[in-house]
């Protein structure tokens, strides 16, 4: 059996095409596409990064992302557009090499860091104790519209973000909950991604639960000719 690292091979050029929806509280289902290309390298934080670039991420527009691999495994840069919440927590290690199967890693851990919303109106925006996990599980098949693949790699990852209300008196905490699972295919890359937001009941919203997930109907590891 191939070496987790060995499904991290990505090169500038390929291009995946993925069939996506997003379905919310109430069941409605959006379908979209998206088309993620590698278009070339880029200097960050000192190192030579992959440019991933993506027209429709999650069914949000437009997006760049930047991705190094070294000693430290694989590393996420950020990218465009990165809030300044994410800004405080890159660049952090992705996946390590080597990785065991079914021991989590621990992508990074932090205390304090402002999100950048107000949710109980009270003129403050709220701080959040961050972490973020993933695990290798299994290799499985998986079949999605661009054909059947064997021997995928899957990963599921957690991110929880504890928000402090600084508007209770009793210091009051709430929590979302963003977990992802994703199978890679040897050679491919990401044949399917599936992400789960819990964010939970502050003040006048509402707890909701946001499922997105694409599946790769196309891949390229050349360039298209109209580029």
């Amino acid at each position: 059996m191939e070496r987790i690292e060995d499904y991290f091979k990505e090169k500038v050029g390929m291009t995946w095409t993925y069939e996506g929806s997003v379905a919310d509280e109430v069941m409605k289902i959006s379908a979209y596409t998206n088309i993620a290309t590698i278009k070339g390298i880029i200097q960050v934080d000192g190192v030579p990064a992959l440019i991933f670039s993506e027209t429709n991420q999650g069914n949000k527009g437009p997006s760049l992302s930047y991705f190094s691999t070294g000693d430290l495994g694989l590393v996420y840069h950020g990218g465009e557009p990165t809030s300044d919440f994410e800004g405080r927590l890159i660049p952090y290690a992705v996946i390590p090499f080597p990785m065991q199967f079914n021991k989590k890693f621990i992508q990074f851990e932090k205390k304090g860091v402002p999100f950048g919303r107000d949710f109980d109106h009270d003129g403050i925006d709220e701080l959040a104790d961050v972490s973020a996990s993933v695990v290798a599980e299994a290799y499985e098949t998986v079949s999605v519209p661009n054909g059947v693949y064997h021997n995928a790699l899957k990963l599921r990852g957690t991110m929880v973000i504890s928000l402090r209300l600084s508007g209770s008196k009793v210091s009051k905490r709430v929590e979302i909950i963003d977990r992802t699972t994703t199978w890679l295919a040897l050679g491919v890359g990401m044949v399917k991604g599936i992400e789960s937001i819990e964010f939970p009941a502050v003040g006048d919203l509402p707890a909701t639960t946001t499922v997105t997930s694409e599946m790769l109907r196309s891949f390229s590891k050349e360039p298209s000719s109209n580029e």
